[in-house]
């Protein structure tokens, strides 16, 4: 969410709130806000839904990706021989051979990265389809008045108002996915040091 479209929006409720408090004298007080930031991406990712389709997505492009990366070491290999080469017929070989495998490397390398962009986006947009109602749940159970997605440009939040681990435990509790184990929780940060007593003269 935009930080201007925040503006915008507050300025919208407080106008709101204006009009019916000069309508009914006996309006209601306003709500204060309580904001919540959830890193979506990440969120999604580590559910079980989403560690599982990411280890599946890993098992069918993993092949292609190291075979990209032999023919790309093949391809340094060759620019070593053309550097090396003293003849004019040698150099043209090479480039000939390099121009062609290049080639070839280049469109299986965006063949690779398009497939894998729509797999990632098939796979984002089945997760966030059962996310909206968590998030929905999540905020209304806990009083949140707002959810922001930590990927827009938030210009601050402190790590309290961070709810994207209960997120996550929230979502594999209403959508278990059988063989995946829940991510364990965060450790909680340590206590911290009493600052040392300065020396008595």
């Amino acid at each position: 969410m935009k930080l201007n479209t925040v503006v915008a929006g507050a300025a919208i409720l407080v106008a709101a709130a204006v009009t019916v408090r000069s309508q009914n004298t006996a309006a209601k007080p306003v709500m204060a806000a309580k904001v919540a930031v959830v890193a979506m991406r990440d969120a999604m990712l580590n559910t079980q839904d989403g560690r599982k389709a990411m280890n599946g997505m890993k098992a069918k492009f993993e092949p292609t990706r190291l075979e990209l990366e032999k023919r790309q070491k093949e391809l340094q290999t060759l620019a070593d021989q053309l550097r090396r080469a003293t003849t004019a017929d040698a150099q043209q070989k090479l480039n000939n051979e390099i121009a062609a495998k290049k080639k070839t490397f280049d469109r299986d390398a965006e063949d690779l990265n398009n497939e894998v962009e729509q797999e990632d986006g098939k796979l984002m947009e089945t997760i966030s389809q059962k996310m909206a109602g968590v998030i929905d749940e999540y905020a209304k159970k806990n009083g949140y008045t707002v959810m922001l997605d930590a990927a827009e440009p938030v210009l601050w939040a402190s790590e309290a108002s961070n709810v994207t681990p209960d997120v996550i435990r929230l979502y594999d509790q209403k959508f278990p996915v059988a063989g995946m184990a829940p991510l364990a929780a965060p450790a909680p940060p340590a206590p911290a040091k009493n600052p040392a007593a300065p020396p008595k003269k």
